[in-house]
């Protein structure tokens, strides 16, 4: 990343940006693509709560992640691209 040494990673994990939501989905290709129509914008707390809890030595991948928050949330799927920042941001 650029200018890490100027980041807060803290900061940015802390900032919810007003998240958690769920948005509705109109595109056909998304819907196709994920499988429904809800899609859940989880915070980067809730990521680095999840990746805590799993046992050293255990490995899981980004999408058991956005699975697991999207059935928690009752929504379809997670939103792809903050999933990816934020899971970079906890690690």
């Amino acid at each position: 990343m650029v200018n890490e040494n100027k980041k807060d990673f803290n900061a940015m994990m802390k900032n919810n940006k007003d998240m958690p939501k769920i948005q509705i989905v109109e595109d056909e290709k998304t819907i196709k693509k994920y499988g429904g129509t809800k899609m859940f914008f989880a915070p980067p707390l809730y990521y680095d709560e999840l990746m805590k809890k799993v046992p050293k030595g255990k490995l899981i991948t980004v999408s058991q992640i956005r699975n697991y928050l999207a059935k928690q949330n009752k929504a379809d799927f997670t939103d792809p691209m903050t999933a990816g920042i934020f899971i970079n941001i906890v690690a």
